[in-house]
């Protein structure tokens, strides 16, 4: 009984569905990162500086507290150290309220 003659395809000649299929997923790839890669980009920003901007509040609000009881260790009366913060705040506030108008 002979054999029936199959055609096999060998190691050495490339596989055109392999071929089709890396160029499909290449195209779609190429066209997700076009579509969403800014969105994605911007996104990762928003979180980002959201994540930025909490810690800077809360790592702000720790360190005048802090500053708040390293002044009250000083060797005077604890109403000094409260008048030298509040000028410095006052003067602070007084500059940035007369930059509100500015542009």
């Amino acid at each position: 009984m002979a054999s029936p003659d199959v055609h096999s395809s060998t190691p050495s000649e490339p596989d055109w569905t392999d071929q089709v299929t890396d160029l499909v997923v290449d195209l779609v790839d190429q066209v997700r990162d076009k579509a969403t890669g800014p969105i994605i980009k911007g996104a990762r920003g928003i979180v980002y500086g959201t994540v930025a901007a909490v810690v800077v509040l809360v790592l702000g609000i720790v360190g005048l507290a802090l500053g708040g009881r390293a002044l009250s260790l000083l060797p005077w009366e604890e109403w000094i150290s409260y008048t030298g913060l509040g000028i410095i705040f006052c003067v602070l506030g007084f500059g940035l309220w007369s930059k509100r108008y500015a542009s």
